[in-house]
């Protein structure tokens, strides 16, 4: 409970932080003359970082919290407008769902193998979020302060559950049986992102903000071992938090095209 209320804090202060830049970018003045700064025109962008998220609705009925290392490939326009495709696994070590195996525990609350000796079985979350975005950059390209990028985009999320532990002693989770247990989730993914952008092809590329995200998922198990039923109904899996990381620039047009007076 408080990891959740330090991640809420953390969450409000990078709000903060982005309203701040917002102003500032909005109200930075347009440069005089021919030239332009860097980061003008169109760009290529590689996107890498890493990204850790609270879950909310029946996602977190399952999995409480999960990091990612988010990879994209951006298009960004002469007018600052912003298409991309980005690709994140899920990388989760806590799994919250109570009693998976059922009745198959032994009077230790356990799951036995072929021995009789209770299995060490670990749990974690694993999956992916493959979106495409289209968004706006606010403010003038190259201003000190960076630009604020507002992003909306659509596409596909899966998660399941992994487990791990001493392979060929414990049949009844393996093989076939797995499926009936690891809840294999999937289906339509809404996504929203608020990020401050910093551009320039000379020194380093950042990029650091909030991604909200809603599924609209099922279970794609035909039967749930755990609780003697199909999983038919359609769940809602939202998740949000923070990312941050480095761009990579490819320009497209050269600089000089752009600010014939920046290497004087």
């Amino acid at each position: 409970m408080n990891k959740n209320r330090t991640f809420a804090m953390v969450l409000r202060l990078f709000f903060l932080i982005f309203l701040s830049s917002l102003m500032a970018t909005l109200q930075s003045q347009p440069v005089q003359g021919p030239a332009a700064a860097p980061g003008s025109g169109s760009y290529l962008l590689l996107r890498v970082g890493g990204g850790f998220y609270l879950t909310g609705a029946d996602l977190a009925k399952g999995y409480p919290q999960f990091a990612s290392i988010p990879v994209g490939v951006y298009y960004k326009s002469a007018s600052n407008i912003t298409l991309g495709f980005n690709y994140s696994p899920f990388l989760g070590n806590r799994v919250s769902y109570t009693n998976l195996y059922g009745d198959m525990l032994g009077p230790s609350g356990e799951v036995l193998d072929q021995n009789g000796y209770p299995t060490v079985i670990r749990y974690y979350m694993r999956g992916f979020s493959s979106t495409a975005t289209i968004g706006k950059l606010l403010g003038r390209s190259g201003h000190k302060g960076g630009q604020f990028e507002v992003a909306l985009g659509a596409g596909f999320m899966q998660h399941y559950i992994k487990t791990q532990f001493d392979a060929g002693r414990t049949p009844q989770l393996e093989g076939d049986y797995a499926a009936g247990y690891d809840r294999l989730t999937n289906g339509l993914q809404l996504v929203q992102h608020f990020r401050w952008h910093y551009l320039n092809p000379e020194t380093i590329s950042l990029f650091a903000g909030l991604d909200i995200s809603q599924g609209f998922t099922k279970n794609r198990r035909s039967w749930n071992y755990s609780t003697k039923e199909a999983d038919t109904r359609t769940h809602f899996d939202f998740y949000g938090g923070i990312s941050a990381g480095i761009l990579i620039p490819i320009g497209l047009k050269t600089q000089e095209r752009f600010n014939p007076k920046y290497f004087d």
